[in-house]
């Protein structure tokens, strides 16, 4: 537990060192860190299950694509078919994932969530952060 408490602190330090080096302009980021904020205040334990299968719902090409295009708008399923250009099963088998994990909902049309759009821009993040690296190499 004490290791946790750490970790959380540790998280604590980093956010608010990225909090310095965020433009006040950008609004999205600022209510990004307000939600992460809240999330990692809230966090009592890590749920290592739900991590893993959240985890693995972004370990996929096809389905950071779909959370891409559905962050710019709500979409048919036909829609994100012909999009991505793969069959329907595979379609259907990514959105199942997404929505399991509550990063897409379906409505009359399937949607990113505000959990979908805060790990669609922790990816970017993370890329970001992975292409630096490459440079320093």
């Amino acid at each position: 537990m004490e290791d946790l408490r750490r970790q959380l602190e540790e998280l604590k330090k980093r956010l608010e060192a990225l909090e310095e080096s965020i433009d006040p302009v950008d609004e999205v980021m600022l209510s990004i860190k307000a939600r992460l904020r809240k999330k990692i205040e809230s966090i009592s334990t890590i749920n290592e299950e739900n991590a893993a299968k959240v985890l693995k719902a972004l370990a996929n090409p096809d389905r950071i694509r779909i959370m891409k295009m559905l962050s710019e708008r709500p979409m048919s399923f036909k829609e994100i078919k012909e999009a991505l250009g793969v069959e329907s099963p595979t379609v259907s088998h990514h959105l199942k994932i997404l929505t399991k994990t509550k990063m897409v909902r379906k409505g009359e049309k399937y949607e990113i969530t505000q959990d979908g759009m805060l790990f669609l821009r922790i990816l970017m993040l993370i890329s970001a952060l992975g292409e630096e690296g490459e440079e320093n190499e």
